[in-house]
């Protein structure tokens, strides 16, 4: 069991992920509610399925990357858990199935998720297949990184599920703004933790700083970073939430674009590292006022 706590605490660590994920899906489902003008929030017990879903889905997403990127890994990366042998391959193939056998059970008790679950498994093994255009995508760093993100506004749909589709109605209009959101913040979140100095660039590792060059990089960060906030406020007036959430939400953003101009003005590996902490400090923020928040304070406190 050690080994599998040592993996997790590497690449896919409890202490960020499960906080992440909770807000994720509870916000999803805040939002849900709040679209249909709906004050009581869904039992704890749905929460918790909606949650486990999204989590297992997030870390099944992990291990089919453990699968695509062995051959680099074994290459250019033999310090991280599979290459250096604390695990392998077959072990996580287990883990997975493992996961999806729990997911299908809670499925067959609560079928509400399964049209939806099926469709983002489905979108998950493409992606495990690179579409059926690996070398294409390698080429085309975008195209693989929208490609990508589309997964996360399905995971959306699995979280926001155990509100529309278990009162037997059609997601709202509002979530897919929402969705939105949730789109380019994976592009945050994806640029954000793969900016680096040029001494710390990998050889066969991908960087968007490799990619488009250092300051060239953090530009594209701060503009997606803007459009997310943009679509952000959008979507908290399709929903009529509070001036505060505009003005929090705007806060959350200004410290993120105040990392990426300080890192501009005097790089350091330091400074880029700030870069992916304000990138998943802005989420979590992100995520709190964006459905979280306004439901609590208006519906429940």
């Amino acid at each position: 069991m050690n080994k599998y706590l040592v993996y997790l605490s590497e690449r896919f660590p409890l202490k960020s992920h499960v906080p992440i994920i909770a807000i994720f899906s509870f916000s999803a489902i805040c939002y849900s509610l709040s679209a249909v003008g709906e004050t009581k929030f869904i039992s704890w017990l749905d929460y918790l399925k909606a949650f486990f879903l999204t989590f297992t889905i997030f870390l099944l997403l992990r291990i089919s990357d453990e699968f695509k990127d062995h051959e680099d890994d074994m290459k250019y990366r033999k310090y991280l858990p599979v290459p250096r042998g604390l695990i392998t391959l077959q072990e996580l193939k287990w883990v997975g199935i493992l996961l999806i056998i729990m997911q299908i059970i809670l499925i067959v008790f609560n079928q509400s998720f399964l049209g939806i679950y099926l469709v983002s498994m489905v979108y998950l093994g493409f992606m495990f297949k690179e579409f059926f255009i690996e070398d294409w995508l390698k080429s085309h760093q975008m195209a693989y990184v929208v490609s990508h993100m589309m997964i996360i506004p399905l995971v959306d749909l699995v979280a926001s599920a155990a509100h529309w589709s278990f009162v037997g109605i059609n997601p709202p209009m509002a979530l897919a703004w929402f969705f939105a959101v949730s789109f380019f913040n994976g592009i945050v979140l994806e640029i954000g933790r793969k900016i680096k100095l040029p001494e710390h660039e990998e050889e066969g590792v991908v960087s968007y700083s490799k990619l488009w060059g250092m300051h060239k990089a953090v530009y594209i960060w701060i503009f997606i970073l803007l459009i997310t906030l943009i679509l952000a406020f959008v979507a908290s007036y399709a929903i009529s939430s509070p001036f505060y959430v505009y003005v929090l939400l705007g806060v959350f953003a200004t410290f993120g674009f105040y990392v990426a101009f300080n890192f501009i003005i005097n790089p350091t590996q330091k400074k880029a590292k700030m870069i992916e902490n304000a990138a998943g400090l802005w989420t979590m923020g992100m995520y709190l006022n964006l459905g979280a928040l306004p439901f609590i304070i208006k519906n429940l406190l």
